[in-house]
């Protein structure tokens, strides 16, 4: 099922559906971003729910580093897309056995990614505060 919803992106392409794009190649290989990047592969969901559900199992996988044994080449380093499905597939198995589901601490990261994003947006206001002051004080005359 999941291997149809994972697609090699072609440049230029547009997809109406809900989706995002997971980077294939380099040391960070299998990391979702929700734009698009070069050399990466496209989820296509059918609804939002489940774009960020898989989303977010993507970004734990990442963060866990489970696709760095399946990484292959030896000066640039990539990942198969079938071997991105089995991990997918291994890590939703075994995540929702007994009590416990995903779908529970989703909400969750929700909020932290926001939060995440909120604190660089600061960040940067107050980088570009320091460079006014430097501006402002130590500017030739």
């Amino acid at each position: 099922m999941l291997k149809s919803k994972i697609k090699t992106h072609k440049s230029g392409a547009i997809y109406k559906q809900p989706h995002f794009f997971i980077l294939n190649k380099g040391l960070n290989s299998g990391k979702p971003f929700r734009h698009y990047v070069v050399n990466s592969f496209v989820f296509l969901a059918d609804d939002k729910d489940e774009r960020d559900f898989y989303y977010f199992m993507l970004l734990g996988i990442w963060e866990l580093r489970l696709l760095r044994p399946y990484l292959k080449g030896s000066v640039i380093e990539y990942v198969r897309l079938g071997d991105v499905v089995d991990v997918i597939d291994e890590t939703l198995n075994a995540v929702n056995t007994g009590n416990r589901s995903f779908a529970d601490v989703q909400n969750s990261l929700a909020q932290i990614e926001a939060l995440q994003s909120n604190l660089q947006l600061q960040l940067s206001q107050l980088m570009q505060l320091r460079k006014a002051l430097f501006h402002k004080y130590l500017r030739r005359k």
